[in-house]
């Protein structure tokens, strides 16, 4: 959540649409109407066609409460984050990033593959996925940012 003007506004696309708008040298959006399109569709597409299937193998139970039905639930996620990973694999064929520079669906996707990590998925075999996921490692701004959430989650350990 982020709130602008005391109002929450809610979901990652709005959320770095509205980052973009606002911080416009940090050219988190791709220049021209088409690439800024494209990158709007990206970040949907972690949205709506990734998070989703990662939410049900972290949460199966949330998805169908049949008992012994966990399981299946996370092989059938697991089998279309499959499809899904190599939709971006071919997207990041010879590329660094989405664009030709850093954008905010890479910085979205990398959660996307991070949190894919954090369920044992065989991601390693999407070699531009995993390309991408480690160079998105060696900036500066995700370094902080895991060193941050190093931090809080030690604070919380702590009190817990």
């Amino acid at each position: 959540v982020l709130v602008v003007d005391g109002e929450p506004l809610t979901e990652n696309p709005a959320i770095q649409i509205w980052i973009a708008r606002h911080f416009p040298a940090a050219k988190l959006l791709p220049a021209g109407e088409k690439a800024e399109l494209q990158a709007i569709a990206l970040m949907s597409f972690c949205a709506s066609g990734i998070h989703p299937f990662l939410t049900r193998i972290n949460a199966p139970a949330r998805v169908c409460g049949v008992p012994g039905a966990e399981p299946a639930v996370v092989r059938a996620a697991a089998a279309m984050l499959d499809e899904k990973f190599a939709v971006i694999e071919d997207l990041l064929a010879g590329r660094d990033f989405f664009f030709d520079h850093f954008s905010a669906p890479d910085a979205h996707f990398f959660w996307c593959y991070r949190r894919g990590t954090q369920f044992n998925l065989d991601l390693k075999r999407f070699r531009h996925c995993t390309a991408h996921f480690e160079r998105m490692l060696q900036r500066a701004s995700v370094k902080k940012l895991l060193a941050f959430e190093q931090q809080v989650q030690a604070d919380f350990a702590k009190v817990a």
